[in-house]
């Protein structure tokens, strides 16, 4: 019994009996009887699978098995994954110990797969089609690989028309298409000189010389536009995005409302830092309400099969994951509330995990499709590096469906706190600050769906503790709506479970303490106003192209409109979300100055949030403790308090029972 092919990268040329796609390698009997695979091993870089069960290969007969990584799909499915990048596969005896076969192959491309010359034989080679279950004779591929094709201009924004010539090494013969399609299907052309363009075009072009193997595919986009906006550029084959089978359209069968691997579909993804580098990706339609409008998300995926980079997909603050998200925000509204929440969340320190996004236009197969934000997935691999945590429990959804992990201790945490167990109990297994901490965002958005927008993790771990992650923030209240009273009339428990925090004696004190240093802080109408303008006036263009993109299909309101009405919010939100707590809490509200020193001398926390410099009004309930903290700067030492009797840096202390509070700061005397 010996390797004969494998395929380490397989797009979608093998297809299992379920629709999905993964590795494979093919066995043959080269003897002249009957062999039995039950006992054998394979093994892929110290991951070992035993066959388990009957599965009789005749003489000079083929066996497939898929490296799927799901060994519960059948006994011809292995426990593991063939590395696209290279590595070595062993097939060893009954006995655990002896090596029956065993095979190294190199990185490999898409759908590319190495083989015996003939079956059986001491040569492997890469073959032009792969040949699973049969004659590797059929699937001889001969000579060296040949170089890429060169485009001049490369890829880009230009203001007006231009000329793009095509070169390629060793006299090669060049494949391109210009509407997205790979250059190797029946559309393509056969380069014969130089392309002019007129409009906004993608290129895809590859390189074939007889006798060679074919040169990687290379694809650029350029945008021909006055306003030289750059941007994420995606290309993918036009059937796979509208057609019976394409997964962006409605269709027959609603094919956008798909999930599954069976509906990602091969794509390619630039940047607009480079624009000519090309990364293959899989891309599937993203969201749950999006996928009922015109502008629909997208999911990204950097998989071996498609030669992805194995580092994963890069974002803008270094990080790299396997998956990322193309967020489509229907309408300014809707990007502004986002972006002004995420930016309040990182910008102030709160305890909650929010996706860091980056707005970019985005160009789909050369056609502008509006403003995106990409961000990474909120999933396990994002938030182990959040974490720095190897394993996760993780919930998602009001039925806090498990993702990853188990469900048991966050049921145990969840009882714990509805039983008004004492916090330094509870906070052994919640972040009590990022519970807190999501009430209060929930609370001064009023969210309409927080109900459903909701996911927590915790390190798998004896002293891991829950947190939470907030995501999909455009759904706001009307700012004089009581969200407190509707999240406390809920008739299911449901995140961030404000009737538990209110009923329990010292989390409601925390709660309302954390929510004045908020509306002091982060949700002062002051400092979020002047947030707000910053986001409007770095994405009014962009803000602007999406809305006549998308106006006629979204029905959304112009830019201008939405950050007046964003602003209004932001305004008004804060008496109506004080006068809310009180009524309900029996707590009168009183107003307290605490001076913010210059950053050279020091700064002051209240409930561990800075405030600015100058003088910050703050909402407090009459009989809440809160903690002041005074931080003295590099050669600066704390002095006292002026406004409390106290010498400490750090107090406890009713702000609603003082008028003003400031911290002294004095230099160090050597």
């Amino acid at each position: 019994m010996l390797i004969n092919e494998i395929q380490a990268a397989n797009r979608g040329l093998s297809v299992d009996a379920d629709g999905s796609t993964p590795d494979w390698v093919e066995l043959y009997n080269s003897g002249e009887d009957t062999l039995d695979l039950k006992g054998l091993r394979l093994s892929v870089a110290g991951t070992y699978h035993v066959i388990d069960e009957s599965i009789r290969v005749p003489p000079h007969g083929y066996q497939l098995l898929w490296c799927s990584g799901e060994a519960d799909n059948g006994a011809d499915h292995l426990g593991f994954t063939l590395p696209r990048h290279g590595g070595t596969l062993l097939l060893i005896d009954r006995d655990g110990t002896t090596i029956s076969d065993l095979f190294t192959w190199p990185e490999t491309r898409s759908d590319e797969s190495i083989g015996r010359v003939p079956d059986g034989a001491m040569e492997w080679s890469p073959f032009l089609q792969a040949t699973p279950g049969g004659s590797n004779e059929l699937g001889i591929r001969k000579g060296r690989a040949i170089g890429p094709v060169a485009f001049d201009p490369m890829a880009g924004v230009f203001p007006e028309q231009i000329s793009v010539t095509l070169t390629c090494p060793e006299g090669g013969t060049i494949h391109y298409t210009l509407d997205g399609s790979p250059p190797w299907s029946g559309t393509g052309q056969v380069y014969q000189g130089p392309i002019l363009l007129r409009a906004n075009t993608v290129i895809r072009a590859m390189n074939s010389l007889p006798g060679s193997r074919t040169g990687n595919e290379q694809c650029a986009t350029y945008v021909i536009s006055e306003l030289a906006q750059t941007g994420l550029c995606v290309v993918m084959d036009p059937p796979d995005l509208h057609g019976v089978n394409g997964i962006y359209d409605p269709g027959e069968h609603a094919n956008n409302t798909r999930t599954g691997a069976e509906w990602e579909r091969a794509a390619g993804l630039s940047f607009p830092d480079d624009p000519s580098r090309y990364i293959p990706i899989g891309a599937r339609i993203s969201g749950s309400g999006s996928r009922g409008l015109g502008k629909r998300s997208f999911k990204l995926y950097a998989r071996d099969r498609y030669s992805s980079p194995r580092e994963g997909l890069g974002f803008p603050d270094g990080t790299h994951f396997s998956e990322g998200i193309l967020r489509a925000d229907a309408g300014p509204h809707a990007f502004l509330r986002n972006s002004l929440v995420e930016r309040m969340v990182l910008g102030h320190g709160l305890s909650v995990e929010v996706q860091p996004s980056t707005p970019y236009p985005l160009y789909l197969n050369g056609r502008y499709w509006g403003l995106y934000r990409w961000m990474p997935p909120k999933d396990a691999e994002w938030l182990r590096s959040m974490s720095g945590a190897h394993a996760l429990d993780v919930l998602d959804g009001p039925s806090n469906l498990v993702l990853e992990g188990s469900d048991r201790h966050f049921r145990q945490a969840l009882n714990a706190l509805y039983s008004k167990v004492p916090m330094d109990s509870l906070g052994k297994m919640i972040d009590l600050e990022s519970l807190i901490d999501l009430a209060c965002v929930d609370l001064w958005t009023g969210r309409a769906d927080h109900d459903i927008n909701v996911r927590c993790y915790r390190p798998a771990q004896p002293d891991g503790r829950w947190r939470w992650v907030l995501f999909d923030m455009d759904l706001w209240a009307p700012a004089s709506e009581n969200s407190l009273e509707r999240m406390c009339s809920a008739a299911v428990r449901e995140a961030p479970y404000v009737p538990a925090l209110l009923e329990h004696p010292q989390l409601r004190e925390k709660l309302m303490a954390r929510m004045s240093a908020l509306l002091a802080t982060a949700f002062d109408p002051v400092r979020a106003l002047a947030l707000l303008d910053s986001i409007y006036r770095q994405n009014c263009s962009y803000l602007e192209a999406d809305h006549r993109r998308w106006e006629l299909v979204l029905e959304t309101p112009d830019p201008s409109v939405s950050v007046t009405e964003v602003g209004s919010f932001v305004s008004a939100r804060p008496d109506h979300l004080l006068h809310h707590l009180s009524k309900r809490t029996g707590r009168k509200t009183k107003v307290a100055l605490v001076e913010g020193p210059p950053p050279s001398i020091g700064h002051v926390l209240l409930e561990g949030v800075r405030l600015s410099e100058g003088r910050n009004t703050v909402h407090c309930f009459d009989g809440v403790i809160m903690t002041i903290e005074a931080v003295p700067a590099p050669g600066m030492e704390f002095a006292g308090w002026d406004g409390f009797d106290d010498h400490t840096s750090s107090i406890e202390l009713d702000l609603s029972a003082i008028r003003s509070l400031k911290a002294g700061f004095r230099s160090v005397v050597p």
